[in-house]
């Protein structure tokens, strides 16, 4: 057995261990949570209240289905994830390569990339930090295909030799970024799902955007090409630049889709603005409801003095008192259906 082949087993055992694990100990819902307590079960489930995603309910949906391939965001999200899946493939793929185009000794080139994979891990931490401390998730994503772009174009400018080893190695380190826009797509697509079997389906496709995208990634890289690999770095900087240009495009479609939301919500007599607390803390969430609540109380007051009642609640016209918010939170409906839905940027 080759050495490489003893490192891919390696992997394989225990990515097969972990799922193992998963299976038996990861519960599908916070009702299944062994781990949880009754009362810690009451508050996970609240809190899927105030993200208005619903709950488990195993029951398939043909009208959800079919809303899943209807809606663009399912596509966008296939999309950017194949976009990513494509130049991220190649780098794992040939990176190596790569380094020992302008690094002839194979051992360094295995120690040349000790550095890559720590990066890896920082900077999937950093960005999954970034992306709760702005509470955004599009912006990092965007901001983390810069560096990427930056590092083939300096792969793709300089001739791969000794006497350019350092710039090489220093635009080879660039590329690193791109580890965290995967789990951030994957993220981004979830959160902005509601309802089970559109959720199982979003997720479903955005796989097969990605398997899509590493079958293609390594196509891009042939032997003819060695040393530079030219074609395979331009595709790659294309591609993550259509990553950055979908995340503009999704972002302003669900900014419109909250826009639609608000008018939805104003015409059921309901509060236009619902504070979105999904990517918050327990505190931050407790001041938010005492702020939404003042809200809700003063629009009710100004409604009464103007003579309307729906904004303050009325069964007459079907609307109930308290704004109705979180009332649908449990049912199985999907994000477009949902009009306290808020889609997250």
């Amino acid at each position: 057995m080759k050495p490489y082949q003893i490192i891919f087993l390696f992997f394989g055992a225990v990515t097969v261990a972990v799922s193992g694990a998963m299976f038996f100990w990861m519960p599908d819902s916070p009702t299944e949570a062994k781990f949880l307590s009754d009362e810690d079960k009451i508050l996970a489930i609240e809190r899927l209240r105030n993200n208005q995603m619903g709950v488990m309910s195993r029951e398939w949906r043909y009208a959800h289905f079919f809303e899943t391939l209807r809606d663009p965001k399912t596509w966008l999200w296939v999309i950017m994830i194949f976009c990513i899946s494509v130049p991220s493939n190649g780098i794992s793929t040939f990176g190596p390569l790569i380094i020992k185009s302008f690094v002839t000794d194979p051992y360094r080139t295995i120690l040349f990339n000790v550095p890559v994979g720590l990066s890896h891990v920082l900077v999937v931490s950093l960005s999954a930090y970034a992306s709760m401390k702005w509470k955004l998730k599009g912006p990092v994503i965007a901001l983390l295909c810069i560096p990427p772009i930056i590092g083939f174009s300096v792969l793709l400018h300089y001739p791969h030799d000794i006497e350019h080893r350092g710039i090489l190695l220093a635009g080879y380190f660039c590329l690193s970024t791109f580890t965290g826009i995967t789990p951030l797509i994957y993220s981004w697509s979830a959160q902005n799902t509601a309802g089970d079997t559109k959720r199982k389906c979003t997720s479903a496709l955005v796989f097969i955007g990605s398997s899509a995208g590493n079958i293609v990634g390594p196509l891009l890289f042939t032997p003819d090409e060695a040393p530079s690999y030219s074609r395979g770095l331009r595709a790659n900087i294309m591609f993550f630049a259509m990553v950055a240009l979908f995340v503009g495009i999704t972002s302003v479609y669900l900014k419109f889709l909250n826009f639609d939301h608000s008018k939805r919500r104003v015409a059921l007599g309901k509060s236009a603005v619902i504070l979105d607390m999904s990517l918050e803390t327990a505190e931050e969430v407790e001041r938010m409801e005492a702020l939404e609540q003042a809200m809700r109380e003063g629009t009710q007051r100004l409604s009464a003095e103007n003579g309307d009642t729906r904004l303050g609640g009325d069964e007459e016209n079907g609307v109930q008192p308290d704004d109705v918010k979180g009332r649908k939170a449990f049912a199985d409906i999907t994000d477009l259906e949902n009009e306290d839905f808020v889609f997250v940027f």
